[in-house]
């Protein structure tokens, strides 16, 4: 096992019975949302940035488990919204 962050992440969507997903792209300081993810391809149908991710809180409801994995991927990686991303 690594200690590195995961970057990407999908659940299970029980409303509609498919998945839903997001990507972080810390170079960007974005992250992508994604709805029936089939592949890493720009299939993204919203993108949020980490600030407001922080601020506003996520564009979608991922689990509690899911979020704090989310949250602990923006802490660990330097984004262009973070202290450790500044120059």
């Amino acid at each position: 096992m690594t200690s590195e962050s995961p970057t990407s992440w999908i659940w299970a969507d029980e409303a509609r019975g498919g998945v839903k997903g997001a990507r972080l792209k810390p170079a960007e300081g974005l992250f992508d949302w994604v709805d029936q993810p089939g592949c890493v391809c720009s299939d993204a149908i919203a993108s949020q940035t980490i600030m407001d991710f922080r601020e506003k809180g996520p564009l979608e409801t991922p689990p509690a488990d899911v979020l704090e994995e989310m949250r602990g991927a923006i802490r660990a990686a330097p984004s262009i919204d973070s202290p450790r991303g500044r120059g």
